[in-house]
């Protein structure tokens, strides 16, 4: 009976070091896919259909688009903010940039919801958002891409920059 219970020890150490194991990235990654992959299992998705019904309530959100200006001004979701990966960490709590842009600086605890043009770079910018502490951030499922498959009479564009109006920068563009 004493072999038995020492085998049944033994297998579930092996399987809890199993599981452990689970879910965590090592230290350094091999492409850029493994680094979203990692990053996903500490992001929240949203699917295309819960946002949509999302801005069709009256709850609070911020809706934020990390793609770069260029590619905002092809086609973007009404309502969202441009603010590119490269620059959220430093842009996000900084009350000026929110002041400039007429709206209010989202605080730790409201929703923000993030999208880029596939999914990975909004991925990874809500896994850097949760890092700086940031508590309920969610990455669209598929980016602007699903969005425009799925609600293709919902998105707008910026037809002055299309037009040639030139980049709208601002002169302070980030902390590095």
């Amino acid at each position: 009976m004493e072999e038995i219970m020492k085998k049944y020890v033994i297998l579930l150490i092996g399987v809890s070091f199993f599981f452990a194991g689970c879910g965590t990235c090592p230290k350094q990654l091999k492409t850029v896919d493994e680094m979203v992959t990692c990053a996903s299992n500490n992001v929240k998705i949203i699917k295309p259909e819960e946002l949509h019904e999302l801005m069709n309530s009256e709850d609070i959100y911020t809706l934020i688009d990390v793609r770069e200006r260029s590619e905002y001004y092809h086609g973007y979701i009404p309502g969202a903010l441009v603010l590119p990966r490269g620059i959220i960490e430093f842009k996000i709590a900084n009350e000026k940039f929110w002041e400039d842009e007429g709206l209010y600086m989202p605080q730790k605890d409201e929703k923000i919801i993030l999208y880029c043009k596939k999914g990975g770079r909004s991925i990874l910018a809500a896994e850097s958002l949760l890092k700086l502490g940031y508590q309920n951030v969610e990455a669209l499922e598929g980016g602007f891409i699903k969005w425009e498959l799925t609600y293709p009479d919902e998105m707008e564009k910026d037809l002055e920059m299309l037009m040639g109006g030139g980049e709208k920068e601002s002169a302070d563009t980030g902390g590095c």
